[in-house]
């Protein structure tokens, strides 16, 4: 049976700051600090936001350890976003599709840590998040004795973006999710990746991603990082046009074992799938649809539960987390149940509904249109 795996939600998380440097592949961690936020991670797009929630379909699983991080970037801004490299400003999250079926990434999620503006930002300032599919010997990695090259010897994003969506800079929330829909949706059958393109901000506005725990050598929070020498994560490096592993960028360069260095972690670019678990597939004791999909003036949630659940609910809300459904059933038997919803009050554009049963939650995505 899968898991759901969920950041807790408005949990109390550690996030720490680390300089690194790098140009020339030889980056080492020089110093941190810790500092602590409350994070609100209360919603999650969908079953199958691959490495937040979906981590059995698609490898790898995002922040396993519970704890988040942010990285700065030496001189100033931050390696998962736009710095004082004009080489280092794009980067990517690989995605293992072990299902081997084609799927529909309808959108993708980016998680910011922090923005700032030094100067009057232009409207037309943006972050651009792309897919890609990947394919073998498509990125550097140190080879097998561990040494650095640039050799492209590892999977990696192919040359061409398979879709893309734009985040203005004015519209980054550093205290949620950023969600954005590609109007063409790619499908893929093996592996793929999203990407963050930091070279459309204005001068003047930087803005970093979250990821998740690096390899640590010493202190309270010293061990492996978090992606387990996965190396799916990826930087483009723009003076040589080729894609790196993250790790081996940002690791000395004699990091043993393609590249389990400092930067051993995944960033928090996540893929929306469109059903790829299917409508006849339990998922966590649940099935889960509505019909029809996209949806007028009315729209049937029908759900079944495999086994006999407690403190069954069923939550519809949009895009900013505001809640339109929250209905409560208390127990409810193994059976299938329908509920209908009024959504002609409601304005065209992505919703999510969420089925809560037994502690278990199944969460999809439906479109309203006019």
């Amino acid at each position: 049976m899968k898991k759901i795996y969920t950041l807790a939600a408005s949990a109390f998380i550690s996030l720490y700051s680390f300089a690194q440097i790098s140009e020339a592949g030889k980056g080492i961690v020089l110093s941190h600090e810790t500092f602590n936020r409350y994070v609100s991670v209360d919603r999650l797009t969908s079953p199958d936001t691959t490495g937040l929630v979906n981590f059995t379909d698609f490898l790898p699983e995002f922040a396993p350890s519970g704890s988040i991080y942010n990285f700065g970037y030496s001189g100033g801004g931050y390696v998962y976003g736009n710095n004082v490299s004009t080489n280092l400003r794009i980067c990517a999250q690989g995605y293992q599709n072990i299902i081997g079926t084609p799927v529909t990434v309808i959108g993708a999620i980016a998680w910011f840590t922090e923005k700032q503006s030094d100067l009057a930002s232009s409207p037309t300032s943006k972050v651009v998040i792309k897919a890609y599919a990947m394919a073998a010997n498509r990125s550097a990695n140190t080879n097998s004795s561990g040494t650095f090259n640039q050799t492209l010897n590892w999977p990696g994003p192919v040359a061409t973006a398979s879709a893309t969506a734009d985040i203005l800079y004015a519209d980054i929330d550093t205290t949620t999710f950023n969600y954005v829909t590609f109007s063409t949706p790619p499908s893929y059958a093996a592996d793929f990746a999203i990407a963050a393109d930091f070279t459309g901000l204005a001068a003047g506005d930087t803005a970093g991603l979250i990821c998740d725990k690096p390899f640590i050598a010493t202190g309270a929070a010293a061990g492996p990082g978090d992606a387990g020498n996965f190396d799916y994560t990826f930087h483009y490096y723009n003076s040589v046009s080729k894609w790196f592993v993250t790790d081996q960028l940002f690791s000395p360069a004699a990091a043993p074992d393609l590249g389990s260095g400092k930067c051993d972690n995944n960033v928090a670019l996540f893929a929306v799938v469109s059903d790829a678990t299917g409508v006849n597939e339990f998922f966590n004791g649940m099935k889960l649809t509505t019909y029809p999909n996209p949806a007028v003036n009315n729209v049937v949630v029908e759900y079944t539960l495999e086994k006999n659940a407690n403190a069954v609910s069923l939550v519809m809300f949009d895009k900013t987390g505001r809640k339109i459904v929250n209905n409560s059933y208390g127990s409810q038997n193994a059976g299938t149940y329908k509920v209908n919803i009024e959504t002609s009050n409601l304005a065209a554009g992505t919703y999510f509904y969420q089925l809560n049963a037994g502690g278990h939650n199944f969460t999809k995505q439906i479109v309203i249109t006019k």
